[in-house]
């Protein structure tokens, strides 16, 4: 059904407002654009009509995500204002712009911030204050609440946003609120409110005893996203009456796992995307990281593990393997090459050191190094690379002051909400002996409905469409080996050479999660990697390499499109990027790809 659906899609696109050579030609325009005032009326109005979507969207129907039914619906002019510095940006002024809220059946909203057209007094674009372009934004952890959207708008996009199917008000009738999911019982940061631990138990209903409710998942993975990107869509071609140029997506985290969901299904709606530090590999990746937990309840029990010591051990392994490139700058450029081992912190190597390690210390660290594997040695997933904190996965009981012992909120509310379907679960009873075959029941539960792992980027490819992807290698809270996991098998299925045609990725040495990193650390920049996108789409400059800055801008680095590296040229300040040169690999080095492996579970096919 789904490849039909993609099929009907690409037959549709020569038809339909957005097509590139419309586009180009400057496409005919149809009625003259309306007011913002209308557009809400426009819609009630007209959402019984069969044709409404269907003209534009042929075949899609209300299978695809856009629901036949608008329950409410409102669009307005904003004036212009200041946004607050906050955790999206630095904030800063923005225009007056057009915003329209909708809420699906059954409880999707939706959110598309539209530069003002020609009748509300917008110009300087191509109409109004429109650059002729979407940038759809991406949400982040289990959603729950719809984005700001005047960042594209600032710049001339239309923006859109989801808040994946579910809000505080749904969730506080619907979902449950027993256990783990008790409102208020969890006071730390992305504690419990009325959508449960960590905002995660929207697809558990109130029953008893409780059970999954499978349209949330569907809706949080695929429809929700869909719907926003249709409705983006839908809504700039009612608003200017005329031609999409270019449809983007844009997110980090969830949003990075949304960008991918989007272009292993639906890739010939789009020209590019930018998806960053994706929270792919849904089914896998979660109980992949209650690893760190479970380990040190295994092995060190209730006293957890100080975070002084494994932040001790943690800057040992940088000071080890910071070398390892030629270049000693305070970062582990590829950390799967790094082979430090704790035991070099035993308190009987170093005596006398308040942060050294007994043995069952030292052994934890290692296996949190080195990530779950099942009872045959074969890899399951990654660990926390080298050189990065435990103190996301690894999380402080009590919070803030506690040792490190318990899973982050995020992770055990997937692994009870979603996985076992029991708000009173007991994550303890997972230990390392039996961690196999919990890896094993999430994986098997959600591969069909929420992997986003699908190797076959096939719609992107014959659409022309680009795909950047970046990911930090110090990212404490989604650890890179899944990304390194589906680069690998993308380039298994496409070839090195074939896969840069349309995707390459850039994985940034000593980066965390979407941003941030230590004083030296050249930064993940999105707004440079998205004009990075824009130039490879639209002037076809694709990109060998990304210059990086850290926060002082006292140093500059290279990070070179994988499975190219970054290699010192021998002169020159190892502060500045121009001492850098890219060498280029046509295959995966081998130690690298073999690195990344997993093992294969029972329900997957050989």
């Amino acid at each position: 059904m789904q490849r039909r659906l993609t099929a009907c899609l690409a037959a549709l696109l020569g038809s339909i407002a957005f097509p590139l050579a419309a586009a180009a030609a400057g496409g005919p325009r149809s009625d003259p654009p309306a007011g913002c005032a209308a557009l809400a009326g426009g819609i009630l109005a007209k959402q019984g009509n069969a044709d409404f979507f269907e003209a534009d969207f042929p075949g899609m129907g209300f299978n695809a995500g856009p629901r036949s039914r608008v329950l409410t619906a409102t669009s307005v002019v904003v004036p212009a204002g200041v946004e607050p510095p906050g955790p999206g940006g630095p904030g800063g002024p923005y225009p007056a712009y057009c915003e329209v809220n909708l809420k699906l059946f059954p409880a999707i909203n939706i959110r598309v911030g539209l530069p003002l057209n020609s009748a509300d007094g917008g110009a300087g674009g191509v109409e109004g204050a429109w650059n002729g372009k979407l940038q759809n934004l991406g949400g982040g952890g289990f959603a729950g609440s719809v984005g700001n959207v005047r960042a594209p708008v600032k710049v001339g996009y239309v923006g859109s946003s989801t808040d994946t199917g579910h809000d505080e008000t749904w969730c506080a009738g619907n979902s449950n609120h027993v256990g783990l999911n008790t409102p208020g019982a969890s006071p730390v940061p992305f504690g419990t409110g009325q959508c449960g631990l960590g905002g995660g138990a929207f697809v558990l209903d109130q029953g008893t005893p409780p059970r999954l409710i499978k349209w949330q998942v569907k809706d949080f993975i695929t429809d929700s996203i869909l719907a926003q990107t249709l409705w983006a869509m839908k809504l700039s071609k009612l608003y200017y009456a005329a031609p999409i140029k270019r449809n983007y997506w844009n997110g980090c985290s969830t949003g990075g796992r949304q960008g991918f969901e989007m272009a292993q299904k639906y890739g010939e709606l789009f020209d590019g995307f930018l998806v960053g530090a994706p929270a792919m590999n849904w089914n896998r990746f979660q109980t992949g990281q209650l690893w760190p937990p479970v380990v040190v309840n295994s092995l060190l029990g209730g006293a957890g593990l100080p975070a002084a010591k494994y932040n001790a051990a943690n800057a040992a392994a940088l000071a080890a393997c910071d070398g390892l490139d030629g270049v000693v700058d305070g970062l582990i450029n590829e950390p799967r090459r790094c082979a430090y081992n704790a035991t070099q912190r035993l308190c009987v190597v170093n005596p006398g050191d308040p942060n050294c390690l007994t043995p069952a210390e030292a052994d934890a660290i290692n296996k949190i190094w080195d990530g779950p594997r099942n009872q045959r040695g074969q890899r399951l997933w990654g660990g926390i690379t080298h050189g990065t904190s435990f103190g996301t996965l690894l999380f402080p009981n009590p919070f803030p002051i506690g040792p490190g012992k318990d899973p982050f909120p995020f992770i055990l509310t997937w692994q009870a909400n979603w996985v076992h379907e029991n708000p009173f679960f007991d994550w303890k009873t997972i230990g390392i002996t039996n961690f196999g075959a919990e890896f094993q029941l999430a994986s098997k539960r959600f591969a069909q409905e929420a992997a986003t792992d699908d190797p076959d980027l096939d719609g992107v490819r014959k659409r022309g469409g680009k795909i950047i992807h970046y990911h930090g290698l110090a990212d404490p809270l989604i650890v890179p080996f899944g990304s390194y996991n589906y680069v690998s098998r993308v380039f298994d299925s496409h070839g090195v050479p074939e896969t840069q045609s349309f995707m390459r990725s850039f994985f940034y040495p000593g980066a965390g999660h979407c941003s941030g990193g230590g004083p030296g650390t050249p930064l993940i920049d999105g707004a440079v990697l998205f004009e990075t996108l824009v130039s490879w789409v639209e002037n076809d400059v694709a990109p060998d390499h990304i210059v990086a800055r850290n926060a002082a801008n006292t140093r500059t680095r290279k990070v070179c499109a994988y499975p190219s590296e970054a290699k010192y040229i021998g002169f020159g300040s190892t502060d500045d990027e121009a001492s850098f040169q890219c060498v280029v690999h046509d295959s995966e080095p081998g130690d690298l790809r073999a690195a990344s492996q997993t093992a294969r579970q029972s329900h997957e096919a050989p």
